[in-house]
């Protein structure tokens, strides 16, 4: 802090402005001055951001908003919200970076002030606004390798995002991959089916959202191929899927199959009878083609890798199928 600078004396002045006067235990009838010092906390917090003391700062803002929250200014108390957060993230995302110890508490500030925010839309009905809140708040969260409840989050923003197919296709992806990434190949597939029914259910006739529909079935093909499920406990719609990639011919092609390449098409058929024959030989031959496919992404490698792991006995297979596995139940209420 700039020691020439008095910011207890600030303090103490931008206090007593929300102070009532008391004479012999009676209040008089001067209102805090809530504007005022709102403005007042708003300077001090950026002359505390210019010297480095984000902390202070944050909590100048919080104090802020919450004189606009006694102006039932909503508007203003949101803003003063979300500034306050992404400091306090900020700080947060610059011991983690640096790798020091830390005890958390600037992410606990910041998540309490995310939830002020989202208790100040859910008044307001911005349900879209909430969700995005929501999504922001989990890419935070992932950024802190806290994948557990970043996946929480991408799963209760998906329902914010009904009307607006652009949006929900970015949660969905941040979804699916971060249950890739951390092994959860069920809720990973029960997530790609259900973008899959949302495409073709509402997406327009677009070369964009054909070449996305196709991506997506690639990636529950490999996904069925890793989860191998029982076929007395294989849903209609999974069954539907490997049949298709394992005795259909291509003009007979269903939506969203009938999106791929042909060639493709036929080299995801060999690597399919390749599977179930457990050829690991043939896999290997079959790879160098797939990465060649300009359809085929790292993802769909990624997966493919660990397929060929599961085959040659490397991978250890820990996963249970259960259709009735539901993602709902495993999310709390981000409140």
């Amino acid at each position: 802090m700039d020691p020439s600078i008095d910011h207890i004396e600030r303090l103490r002045t931008i206090y007593n402005k929300l102070k009532k006067v008391r004479f012999g235990g009676v209040v008089t009838s001067r209102k805090p001055k809530y504007a005022e010092a709102a403005l007042d906390f708003q300077s001090l917090s950026r002359q505390l951001r210019q010297e480095n003391c984000l902390e202070y700062a944050g909590l100048c803002l919080i104090q802020s908003s919450r004189c606009f929250s006694e102006l039932k200014s909503s508007t203003s108390e949101l803003q003063m919200l979300l500034e306050a957060a992404s400091i306090f993230i900020e700080i947060e995302l610059q011991t983690h970076q640096s790798n020091t110890l830390s005890y958390h508490e600037n992410l606990s500030l910041a998540l309490a002030a995310y939830q002020l925010a989202q208790k100040n839309l859910r008044e307001q009905n911005e349900r879209y606004l909430a969700g995005l809140i929501t999504f922001q708040v989990g890419l935070h969260l992932e950024m802190l390798e806290k994948f557990h409840e970043s996946e929480r989050l991408f799963s209760m923003a998906i329902d914010s995002f009904q009307d607006l197919l652009a949006i929900q296709i970015c949660v969905y992806q941040k979804l699916i991959n971060i249950r890739i990434d951390n092994e959860k190949f069920n809720l990973a597939l029960q997530a790609t089916t259900n973008l899959i029914e949302r495409l073709v259910k509402t997406s327009p006739n677009d070369i964009s959202y054909r070449r996305l529909l196709a991506s997506y079935d690639i990636l529950r093909l490999f996904l069925l191929l890793i989860l191998q499920p029982h076929p007395q406990r294989l849903r209609a719609d999974y069954a539907k899927t490997l049949d298709a990639y394992t005795w259909e011919v291509y003009e007979k092609l269903n939506i969203p199959t009938s999106y791929l390449d042909e060639t493709l098409f036929y080299l995801l058929q060999s690597i399919t009878l390749a599977v179930q024959a457990r050829d690991l030989k043939h896999i290997d031959q079959l790879e160098y083609d797939l990465n060649q496919q300009s359809q085929i992404s790292p993802r769909h490698m990624h997966l493919f890798h660990i397929l060929k792991q599961k085959i040659s006995g490397h991978f250890i297979d820990t996963f249970k199928f259960d259709q009735q596995t539901s993602t709902t139940g495993d999310v709390a209420d981000y409140r």
